[in-house]
């Protein structure tokens, strides 16, 4: 069974992960990732240097990259943010680039691997690669377009293939384990890649197999851990798939679980559908479902996105994609976004500032507020199917004037630090809130 086959996963509701989103229907304080462009100044009063006095103080919170810790690892510039795709060749890499990918992943001396004229090709690019510690990667140990390890094999945590037909335990963790320090060992310059299955956000996965280790196990052979899980294309799937036929926050979910995992701060990340990927089935993403799958990952505290672009329907295409013109515009737009707000997803989270509700306690509203300077910045994505209309509510901001929505050419008025928004199905929505303008009403 390959990554692609084995997609299900399980309606499961968020846990307040480590760098997760608490949930608005539960809980009105925030947290997460996110940033944007300044807008044209909105409120009443003339922009200032420093915020209004009514308005609240931002805290100053500290930040520090998961990545600073290895020399020739991914980028800690803040305007960086790791935009991947898994198991590309090099000759995909023009439009892997204009797709605004920036990293690939997964391939080794086994599957599409990368030489180094390919390594050259992706520098030339402006981009990285995440390659296997075997005979290709550490021939090219020192070429710096090389900015992690790739642990083999893919999905150790589902049940193996034993050669015959049939299906053997998942790899041990401890066998992991011991993996990653021997790739330490050979190059403690770069972090160590491992990519899990939808077990992490489904706990009725059967492509575990029965009595597999738990997956929190694996967390410690690692210092990025991704995971994948489709949940659109689960529709088309077997039964044991379609229990999470369209439950797009699994992704979400299952970064709050590797945050809860981790035992020491390791960069998580998730994979995200992007096209119809099993032969025989419809199944697939919407742009905006792929969007809002980006945006609650993103704000539950993922620190990089990988895309699955394969597709087998109606035939094998390795950058299927580009079979859909629309989803590929929407993602490059989408990725363009966060490249855009890439320094803010690269701050501190600012929590108990702003909350909100919901109309309909069905679609609860998930947050995360970020600041740059005396601007706010409030990411929110209705966190279930359906529709809604969210009321936000910035705390002790006795103050009256407008936000600005981003990407979105509008505005809202606000009264007394408080505004309302509609959200359609998988809608996301990015404020930007200038304190410096706002008008005091006391």
């Amino acid at each position: 069974m390959n990554r692609a086959s084995r997609i299900a996963a399980m309606g499961l509701v968020f846990g307040f992960g480590c760098g997760g989103a608490h949930n608005a229907a539960t809980d009105a304080s925030t947290t997460g990732d996110g940033a944007g462009d300044r807008g044209a100044d909105t409120g009443s009063k003339p922009p200032t240097d420093a915020a209004s006095s009514c308005a609240p103080t931002i805290p100053t919170i500290a930040w520090t990259s998961p990545y600073a810790g290895w020399s020739r690892g991914i980028p800690t510039d803040p305007s960086f943010f790791p935009i991947s795709v898994w198991l590309q060749g090099s000759w995909h890499a023009t439009e892997m680039a204009q797709l605004g990918v920036n990293i690939y992943v997964g391939n080794n001396a086994g599957t599409d691997e990368l030489a180094a004229s390919d390594l050259t090709i992706l520098k030339n690019l402006g981009m990285y690669a995440i390659v296997g510690q075997d005979s290709v990667g550490l021939a090219n140990i020192g070429d710096p377009t090389i900015v992690g390890w790739w642990m083999s094999p893919d999905e150790p945590d589902n049940a193996q293939s034993d050669g015959s037909g049939g299906y053997g335990p998942p790899v041990a963790p401890s066998t992991l384990v011991t993996q990653y320090n021997a790739y330490k060992a050979a190059d403690a310059t770069r972090p160590i890649y491992l990519g899990l299955g939808q077990g992490v956000a489904y706990d009725g996965w059967e492509g575990r197999g029965s009595n597999a280790p738990a997956e929190s196990g694996y967390v410690p052979a690692s210092d990025i851990v991704d995971f994948d899980i489709y949940p659109y294309n689960n529709c088309g799937g077997d039964a044991n798939e379609q229990v999470t036929c369209g439950q797009f926050w699994l992704n979400a979910l299952g970064i709050d679980r590797l945050h809860q995992w981790s035992n020491r701060h390791q960069a998580v990340w998730t994979d995200i559908e992007t096209t119809t990927i099993a032969a025989n089935t419809t199944s697939g993403p919407t742009p905006a479902q792929t969007r809002s799958e980006v945006w609650l990952a993103l704000i539950h505290g993922a620190n990089g996105i990988t895309y699955f672009i394969d597709t087998w329907n109606p035939a094998f295409r390795e950058d299927g994609i580009f079979a859909d013109a629309t989803m590929a515009a929407a993602v490059t737009a989408l990725n363009q976004q966060i490249k855009t707000l890439a320094p803010l997803l690269n701050s501190a989270n600012i929590p108990n500032l702003v909350g909100v509700s919901s109309s309909n306690a069905a679609v609860p509203i998930d947050l995360m507020v970020k600041a740059s300077g005396q601007t706010l910045y409030i990411f929110s994505a209705a966190s279930r199917a359906g529709t809604t209309r969210a009321s936000f509510t910035v705390s002790d901001l006795p103050a009256d004037g407008s936000v600005t929505v981003v990407g979105e050419s509008r505005t809202i008025d606000f009264a007394t630090g408080k505004f309302s928004d509609d959200f359609a199905a998988n809608g996301v929505h990015i404020y930007q809130l200038d304190l410096a303008t706002v008008a005091c009403n006391h």
